[in-house]
């Protein structure tokens, strides 16, 4: 059987969007929710998606839908150490668990199947996107900055990267300076650069524990802003160091 675990930096969210995707299967689908920290913040939390796994007995796989780029961070941690067969889903947190939840319900229902019908959820509205010019395609990605490129590159050893509440304490300090600041995850070679004074922009940017980002910085106070960003990191942003 396979499960759908609901994860937002929000626990009356997470629980909300449960509540409504249980409503709609009347108990025919295993539902469990992860909501905010264990200290009741806003953010995500490993042992709470934890938790919220063993909740949902008999199932053999799992769908989890998220509402943020960190929260993508602890669902990953969690479901490896799970140990079961999961897909995390770009699908929009509230539609796509009302789809996922129905498709669910059918006998012959896969993960895969699952998944691709959720991310397909904001078909349903019936509103049709604002046209746009579409921009050129992206300079490929590399996986390292070349020798020559300017910034530095550090490695995040707080417990959990750069998640919620990390993440805006690096962009409220990237904001002070006048300089253009542009962060990017050398462990996800995938993920584009990002504005270092944009949470979206940063945590789409998924970096956990461990990974290294590069920062580079062009304005006159272009080192003043590196070295902040240096010590903000070099500090774990102010959290004990990983257990």
């Amino acid at each position: 059987m396979i499960g759908l675990l609901i994860i937002s930096h929000s626990a009356e969210i997470a629980r909300g969007v449960k509540s409504l995707a249980e409503q709609m299967t009347r108990g025919q689908v295993r539902i469990a929710a992860a909501g905010g920290t264990l200290d009741g913040e806003l953010g995500t939390s490993i042992d709470r998606i934890t938790v919220a796994l063993g909740e949902m007995t008999n199932v053999s796989e799992v769908l989890a839908l998220v509402d943020m780029g960190s929260a993508v961070m602890s669902a990953e941690m969690a479901l490896e150490l799970s140990g079961l067969p999961h897909r995390i889903s770009a699908a929009p947190l509230v539609e796509g668990a009302l789809v996922a939840a129905v498709e669910l319900m059918r006998p012959d229902a896969s993960l895969e199947a699952v998944a691709a019908a959720a991310e397909k959820a904001l078909d349903a509205k019936g509103i049709a996107p604002i046209a746009t010019t579409a921009p050129p395609d992206p300079a490929p990605v590399s996986a390292a900055p070349a020798p020559q490129e300017p910034g530095i590159t550090l490695e995040l050893t707080n417990k959990d990267g750069l998640h919620m509440r990390p993440a805006k304490e690096f962009v409220a300090t990237a904001g002070r300076f006048s300089a253009t600041i542009r962060v990017r995850n050398l462990d996800r070679s995938g993920q584009p650069e990002a504005n270092a004074k944009s949470l979206i922009d940063l945590l789409k940017i998924a970096a956990r524990a461990g990974h290294r980002v590069h920062v580079r910085a062009e304005g006159a106070d272009a080192d003043s802003a590196l070295q902040a960003l240096s010590d903000l990191i070099a500090n774990r942003f102010g959290e004990p160091p990983a257990t």
